[in-house]
């Protein structure tokens, strides 16, 4: 067996083992030559420092960290010191600004439109769970329907060996008693052949398939992670512990951080976030009880109330020229656009015609 297969065999988490056997590949054809020739080479963090500072003329700072820290952790599983200076920012981390920033409010579109699968998938997405450990989910992980909600949830994190300490709500419980009875098989989520789980592309698919449905206006990426990132956002807005919401979505913490935080914290931080982080809107007296999704409400009538008027507009935008003959453009499809695009083209013509 080679030292990489070898190095390899150690990561439980799957794409953690993909991560990294990229990240030496590339490192390898950087350097010309096996990594292994590094191993216990007194010139390896020089060299690793040379590798991140090429990779950073071509890569954003994410790739590069990424890529550079598989082969440092090649490197010091062989016991090879590699301490890189601090002053280059290897394992600093910038805010990706190709990510969609999705809203709790989105989430709840997508549910209105999603199947019983997809609502079970999207409570997955609102626990914060890495997508390897999602896709993974046992239904006897769940199975224990019996006792009141919230029902205390403890999963395996594979990527940092660490443990998911949250909990099942009201809401995720009632789908899961309708959902699990009709699940053949081991998996929450079933992949296409006989006993295996479903891939993380297949849920990444999904997700964007629930927005395109749901009419939601992407700014960017949408992908599993961005749920990960609403959950943390939002325990964060709600004035939540940092430290119990790494605990619930699997991070690590200081082990004399996590004396101090006792089971009764961790369901109250919960409860808090689960108020907030639902498929169904809180509703009072029979009023929307969320705001934005109120204020979408509003604007979706308004656009509805526009676009006959919006439709004439642009029909004698079109037929009027400064020669008076028929421009040759196609005309927009109104009903198509977002509720957004059709109040402010709306605007746009009104305020051409004053």
């Amino acid at each position: 067996m080679g030292k990489v297969e070898d190095f390899l065999e150690t990561i439980p988490s799957k794409h953690t083992r993909k991560n990294y056997v990229n990240g030496i590949k590339k490192f390898e054809a950087w350097y010309g030559d096996s990594i292994t020739k590094l191993i216990k080479n007194p010139e390896a963090t020089k060299t690793v420092e040379k590798f991140y500072v090429a990779l950073k003329q071509k890569h954003p700072q994410n790739t590069c960290r990424n890529v550079t820290n598989a082969a440092i952790q090649f490197l010091n599983y062989f016991k090879t010191d590699v301490r890189p200076r601090k002053a280059l920012g290897i394992y600093r981390t910038e805010v990706s600004t190709d990510d969609h920033k999705l809203t709790t409010d989105e989430v709840q579109r997508m549910a209105s439109v999603a199947d019983l699968k997809e609502q079970v998938m999207l409570e997955v997405l609102l626990l914060g769970l890495r997508i390897g450990d999602a896709i993974t989910l046992k239904v006897s992980d769940l199975n224990k329907l019996d006792q009141d909600a919230p029902i205390e949830l403890k999963l395996r994190a594979t990527k940092e060996g660490t443990v998911y300490e949250t909990f099942i709500s009201r809401e995720f419980k009632e789908l899961l008693q309708l959902y699990l009875p009709m699940v053949k098989g081991m998996w929450l989520f079933g992949g296409i052949r006989k006993d295996s789980h479903a891939k993380d592309e297949t849920l990444n698919i999904a997700l964007r398939n629930l927005a395109k449905r749901a009419g939601i206006q992407l700014h960017g990426r949408l992908h599993w992670h961005c749920g990960r990132k609403l959950v943390m956002r939002t325990g964060a807005e709600l004035g939540i512990s940092p430290w119990i919401i790494k605990r619930m979505v699997g991070k690590s913490i200081p082990k004399s951080d996590d004396t101090y935080l006792s089971d009764m914290d961790l369901r109250e931080g919960f409860l808090k976030l689960s108020n907030v982080l639902r498929l169904k809107a809180n509703v009072a007296n029979g009023r929307v009880g969320s705001v934005e999704r109120l204020a979408q409400k509003i604007c979706d009538a308004i656009a509805e109330y526009f676009k006959p008027t919006v439709r004439q507009l642009i029909f004698q935008e079109m037929t009027q020229s400064k020669a008076g003959t028929m421009q040759l453009v196609e005309m927009p499809n109104v009903d198509k656009m977002s509720s957004e695009e059709v109040i402010d083209l709306y605007l746009k013509l009104s305020r051409g015609k004053k």
